[in-house]
């Protein structure tokens, strides 16, 4: 009997002290799972691959990569699309270059409103809009509610830059802008009172107001 308890000890002490390693070998095991439905999302009327990774905080890139989508990137209700898994996992992304932004509302702005990841600029309906740095416009229009006429603009290095409640815009989506042009002008869409929120993300993640109010 003392044998067979000193066995016992002998095995839990070995289990308590292994744990770390039985954590790390769970970690591995999960990662060659396939993706648990908790990471799926079912497309509904009026989505978009944008929408998607804005409402989810993604990267879009990864999220057409993950789903084999091509262009257009048209998507369907009911499809069943992949929010992660090992293709998002195995991209590794450039290393971030310091870069000089452009003002979405150029010179001498009004100073914003923070508010967590947008900086909230209140000023006379018409105020020209501009773009922050050369990109490609992948949203242009009232494609995501919530928003109002929404400028889209995708930039170099990951990263994406919104531009909300616009009156009149004049790009379109598929068009490659060069830092300063001018791509909107301020209105009140979907807002109470004219106004321009801004917002910038790197890799499908907002920047924080703070941080992104010393960019400029």
């Amino acid at each position: 009997m003392i044998k067979f308890n000193s066995i016992i000890l002998i095995i839990l002490v070995l289990i308590i002290s292994g744990c770390s390693t039985l954590n790390s070998l769970k970690q591995s095991y999960e990662n060659v799972l396939p993706p648990s439905s908790d990471k799926t999302y079912v497309v509904k009327p009026g989505d978009s691959i944008w929408s998607i990774a804005i409402n989810f905080n993604l990267d879009a890139e990864l999220l057409i990569l993950n789903n084999n989508l091509e262009k257009p990137y048209i998507i369907y209700p009911n499809q069943e699309l992949l929010l992660t898994g090992a293709l998002a996992k195995n991209i590794t992304k450039k290393p971030s270059q310091l870069i000089k932004w452009h003002h979405p509302l150029g010179e001498n702005p009004t100073i914003p409103v923070k508010d967590k990841s947008w900086l909230i600029f209140q000023e006379s309906k018409g105020v020209p809009i501009y773009s922050i740095h050369s990109g490609k416009v992948v949203v242009s229009g009232p494609d995501i509610p919530g928003y109002g006429n929404l400028v889209m603009i995708s930039h170099p290095d990951g990263y994406l830059s919104l531009y909300a409640h616009c009156d009149k815009i004049f790009v379109q989506r598929g068009d490659d802008v060069v830092k300063g042009t001018m791509i909107a002008q301020l209105g009140n869409s979907e807002a109470a009172d004219p106004m321009l929120r801004f917002q910038l993300r790197k890799n499908g993640k907002p920047i924080t107001a703070e941080k992104l109010n010393s960019l400029f």
